[in-house]
């Protein structure tokens, strides 16, 4: 939220600013050229008016789209992260017990962890991650590597639950790296610069209808204010503002393991990392 109001009001300084300079800009040509509504100076400004609102509205469209790929691609890396750890779970079907019982009780702490722990500190934008996940992590990957390999059949399983899950884990990377994207400040300042340009141009085109200047350069700037948010929530995806990528799969995944799967120790995971540390 804090970069969207940062945002608003870097939009209404510059708005401002631009019908300061309108007028005085609207004032000296009045004074020095004679500059009136119906004479060619109206064509000429109406035709940079037409430009600088043409570009500011062709960047803000593909700063828009930016955003939005930024917001689609951490989505997916939760929802494949949430894909592969159930099928890690799935996978400890091809071993006996009692090294299957102790995959799928770790996973559950696994994903447990990833939507309590991992999903805070990605909000807080810490890429580190969480040492508690951390620790719930390496202690799935020595499970994964100590289970039994006596037949062809496991070898292979055992592989394939490990090639698993270290995709799982590198999807995990992914959206904790998504949570430190952002648009870089240039963008914001030449976004304040169009519509500081785009309003004193304003003023100067309608130097008798001054009510007419000050309702278009409000609905503009509404209508800049808007997109500038959205921009903002889409490029920080883990906020809980607007749109937002929330635990929703793994919450998911976890409910239809435990459905699937009702025999498995579901009981409350202890945490091998305290609050403190982690």
């Amino acid at each position: 939220m804090t970069l969207v109001v940062i945002n608003w009001i870097g939009l209404l300084l510059a708005t401002g600013l631009g019908v300061l300079v309108g007028i005085r800009l609207r004032d000296h040509l009045q004074a020095t050229e004679g500059i009136d509504d119906d004479d060619g100076h109206a064509g000429v400004l109406t035709d940079a008016l037409a430009y600088v609102s043409g570009v500011l509205g062709i960047m803000l469209g593909l700063m828009l789209f930016f955003s939005v790929q930024v917001y689609e691609e951490a989505r997916q890396s939760a929802r494949e992260e949430a894909v592969t750890m159930a099928e890690v779970f799935e996978n400890a079907s091809f071993f006996p017990d009692p090294q299957a019982s102790a995959l799928r009780r770790d996973m559950i702490c696994l994903m447990r962890s990833v939507v309590s722990d991992s999903w805070s500190a990605v909000e807080r934008g810490d890429v580190t991650g969480n040492r508690n996940t951390a620790a719930w992590v390496a202690r799935v990957r020595d499970e994964v590597q100590s289970l039994p390999a006596d037949t062809e059949a496991e070898k292979a399983a055992q592989a394939l639950t490990l090639e698993t899950f270290q995709e799982s884990q590198s999807n995990r990377q992914h959206r904790l790296l998504s949570s430190t994207t952002g648009l870089p400040l240039i963008v914001w300042l030449v976004i304040d610069l169009g519509v500081f340009v785009f309003a004193a141009l304003m003023v100067v085109s309608l130097p008798h209808r001054p009510r007419t200047a000050q309702i278009l350069i409000g609905a503009c700037l509404l209508f800049t204010m808007g997109v500038i948010a959205a921009l903002s929530m889409f490029a920080t995806p883990f906020t809980h503002i607007g749109v937002s990528v929330r635990p929703v799969d793994v919450n998911a995944a976890l409910s239809r393991l435990q459905d699937v799967y009702p025999d498995a120790d579901w009981q409350p995971c202890p945490r091998l990392v305290s609050a403190d540390e982690g």
